[in-house]
């Protein structure tokens, strides 16, 4: 009985350590430079402040596919 215990155990504890994350994180903003995108940004604010010329701008990001 034991036995299974320990078993049972370390399979929970070894299925948790190597689980995986993608360390992907969607954000609802992006600012657009030229021909570059950066969806870097949560809030609509945070786009705005991080603009550096007049002729970016901020739209709202797509939803995410597949991730």
């Amino acid at each position: 009985m034991r036995l299974l215990v320990i078993a049972g155990v370390f399979a929970a504890f070894a299925s948790s350590a190597f689980a995986q994350t993608s360390g992907y994180s969607h954000h609802a903003f992006c600012l657009i430079k030229g021909s570059s995108t950066e969806c870097a940004y949560d809030s609509m604010a945070q786009c705005l402040q991080s603009k550096t010329a007049n002729s970016q701008t901020c739209e709202p990001n797509s939803a995410p596919q597949n991730h």
